[in-house]
């Protein structure tokens, strides 16, 4: 199930994006299933099996028929997109006191862009905050994880079926084109992490740079949100990372993370 409102995967676009990952491939375990294994093949330009390849160079993306999942062959690691009712209510709740991220992103009902949007969980969260949130995440096998595990979970009612409203692409080409501008421009980066700290790296984090690298062109996404959104944009940083620019509006800091707020420049 690979479904979501979304623009059209750019072949250049996926290109680009595996250019900078882990080979990747499709594979179909359920035959009635393989057809739309195959279509999801060729649209992001993978090749395709019906059985395991020998080699374990390759991270397999699973077609399983209800649902979509990476596997990585050389740890064992698996990666399948879930939301459940649980979490929602959760996000919704905002948790014990002063929350740190509704108060870095302001009023709600506002237009937000989760523009390294990743596997979705921010943007879900960002939604069920309140906000109306567009997604945008620029690899294409990393959008089909998220694309399908919202997929399923709108099946199941615990969402609306446009927020968050998804976008697979490059965050700097897509920016420029929405209209009107919005409100705050919210920014995760995956940047390398500390060599002391490697080992503890979650598999799903692990999966996720496998398939995509680090975010070092980051600063450029960070500078065009700025110049773009009309009042905001929000870094998400751990607690004791060094802020990614100086002149910060404001910070708001969780046991875990921090939320940097940087003043955009459209609205002035």
């Amino acid at each position: 199930m690979v479904c979501c409102r979304r623009v059209t995967i750019a072949l250049e676009i996926a290109a680009d994006s595996m250019a900078r990952s882990r080979a990747t491939c499709v594979i179909c375990f359920e035959s009635t299933a393989r057809d739309a294994a195959i279509v999801l093949s060729q649209t992001l330009a993978l090749p395709f099996f019906d059985t395991p390849p020998a080699t374990t160079s390759y991270l397999r993306l699973v077609h399983r028929g209800v649902a979509v999942e990476l596997h990585d062959p050389t740890t064992g690691a698996r990666l399948r997109v879930e939301f459940s009712a649980e979490e929602l209510k959760r996000y919704r709740s905002g948790g014990s006191g002063p929350n740190p991220l509704r108060r870095a992103l302001g009023p709600r009902g506002r237009h937000i862009v989760d523009a390294t949007a990743g596997l979705g969980r921010d943007a879900v969260h960002l939604a069920a905050l309140g906000y109306e949130v567009t997604a945008i995440e620029r690899n294409a096998v990393v959008s089909t994880l998220a694309c399908d595990g919202l997929a399923r979970a709108r099946a199941a009612d615990l969402f609306a079926a446009d927020n968050p409203r998804w976008h697979t692409g490059d965050a700097r080409r897509i920016l420029p084109t929405l209209v009107p501008p919005p409100a705050c421009v919210y920014l995760d980066p995956m940047f390398p992490p500390k060599r002391k700290k490697s080992a503890a790296v979650r598999k799903e984090m692990q999966l996720l740079r496998a398939l995509t690298g680090d975010d070092g062109d980051f600063l450029e996404l960070f500078n065009l949100a700025r110049a773009l959104t009309t009042d905001r944009v929000v870094v998400k940083r751990p607690i004791d990372a060094p802020p990614i620019a100086a002149r910060r509006q404001a910070q708001y800091s969780g046991k875990l993370v921090r939320y940097d707020v940087y003043r955009g420049n459209a609205g002035s």
